[in-house]
């Protein structure tokens, strides 16, 4: 997680860098690369995941210790209730406006192509 993450920011410096300079869209090398890295998000998120909880309680992973006798009690029904319910929420309200800007910005439609903001090329009839 660490590691990809460093490697994001790495990559994201260079993108900025070629932004700046004006040279991003340019550079299909560095557009694959940034469309191939979509999924490693997800990917470095559940080894972080895995790494926490096979980390967290290794006798209960390795069958030294019941996971009954693993429990909290200090953790109630409750308690784990109002922090589901509030990620619950969380995320749907995140999922509503990422529907609600996709749907925006599908309604908008792309933008008028003027001469000032063509690729290197192409021509505009």
């Amino acid at each position: 997680m660490v590691g990809l993450g460093t490697i994001f920011a790495g990559l994201m410096a260079i993108a900025l860098f070629k932004l700046w300079r004006r040279t991003l869209f340019d550079s299909n090398a560095m557009l694959w690369v940034l469309a191939l890295l979509i999924p490693f998000p997800f990917i470095a998120n559940t080894a972080g995941w895995m790494t926490v909880e096979l980390g967290r309680q290794p006798w209960l992973i390795y069958g030294l210790m019941r996971t009954a006798e693993g429990a909290s009690p200090y953790v109630s029904a409750g308690n784990t209730a109002f922090t589901l319910l509030g990620f619950m929420g969380m995320y749907s309200v995140l999922a509503i406006l990422f529907l609600f800007l996709v749907y925006r910005e599908i309604d908008h439609g792309p933008g008028e192509l003027t001469t000032a903001s063509a690729p290197a090329g192409m021509e505009i009839s």
